[in-house]
């Protein structure tokens, strides 16, 4: 294993770790205080984690199965694509507000 493929089992890792954290966050509906002041309510901040987490996750799948040959070409394609578009979806709708204006 090269470097890049260590820091796309980490890029796994840390999906696995915020889209948990957003499936928590959507089940529970419980937010710490920072997470409080940042969203505008546990949907909004679930969904942020959610998509940031999918988007790691599928990058990494995305490039972990086209190196052991199990993804062709159009298969790790259509992985980034829709990786990319959880990525869009999560930083445009579900953003954090910054606190001083809210645009919704």
């Amino acid at each position: 294993m090269d470097l890049l493929d260590v820091f796309q089992v980490m890029f796994g890792i840390v999906g696995l770790v915020l889209t948990g954290h957003g499936v928590r966050l959507l089940l529970t509906r419980r937010m710490s205080p920072f997470t409080r002041r940042r969203w505008l309510g546990p949907v909004d901040a679930g969904m942020y984690f959610l998509c940031g987490g999918l988007f790691f996750l599928l990058l990494s799948v995305a490039y972990l199965g086209r190196l052991i040959g199990t993804f062709g070409p159009a298969t790790m394609l259509t992985l980034t694509a829709l990786a990319i578009t959880f990525l869009t979806i999560g930083q445009v709708r579900y953003r954090p507000r910054d606190g001083s204006t809210d645009v919704r």
